[in-house]
């Protein structure tokens, strides 16, 4: 297959949820059945047509926090080892070639590669860190598809239970969980403005 063909299937498929987005979105909000729930928790994960914590918390207000939490952590699990699958199947060698022509990347990649299963749980519980990110950069780097499935699964779990209770608890106290929503999004901005600060700060 060459590697053209799944960027553009990928490309069509969010181009088209994205234009049903709203219908995609009310659907969810309706209770279908828990096996389509789960398809469709995975194939939001793998096309992000809304941040995946708002879908979270949609499912917390229609399922309650620990039946959210299954479903969004089983779609998000699947999602995962999706796409890390075919990211190390198509474009590995590519990937890496392109890793290697950045010295700091290079020794980024040989330190996650001596760590792998700290490295990922880590970025899994950093919430400034882009999850769709480091599921591309796992199926590039050398880590063992068991050990990023591992590390993955349990680094995903604490921010798929906060936004699912979060989600849940929405409805009897509107404005109690909607500002520690707003409070935990206040926290992720000023993290993301003090890297970039850093980054652009004088050597």
């Amino acid at each position: 297959m060459k590697r053209w063909i799944i960027p553009a299937i990928y490309t069509t498929a969010l181009t088209l949820a994205f234009a049903y987005r709203q219908d995609i979105m009310d659907w969810l909000g309706g209770n279908p059945p828990l096996y389509l729930m789960i398809v469709l928790a995975t194939l939001l994960a793998l096309f992000p047509i809304a941040p995946y914590k708002v879908i979270i918390a949609i499912l917390g207000y229609a399922y309650g926090t620990v039946w959210a939490a299954a479903i969004s952590w089983f779609g998000t699990t699947i999602a995962a080892v999706i796409l890390y699958a075919a990211v190390r199947a198509l474009y590995q060698e590519p990937g890496r070639r392109l890793l290697g022509k950045y010295a700091a990347i290079h020794r980024f990649t040989a330190v996650v590669e001596r760590r792998p299963f700290q490295s990922i749980l880590l970025a899994r519980l950093l919430p400034i860190i882009p999850q769709m990110a480091v599921n591309i950069y796992a199926g590039v780097a050398s880590i063992p598809f068991w050990t990023y499935t591992t590390a993955s699964a349990i680094g995903k779990i604490p921010a798929i239970l906060l936004y699912a209770w979060l989600g849940s608890g929405f409805a009897d106290h509107p404005l109690l969980f909607a500002g520690i929503a707003g409070g935990l999004m206040l926290v992720t901005a000023l993290c993301l403005a003090a890297i970039r600060w850093y980054k652009g700060r004088p050597a």
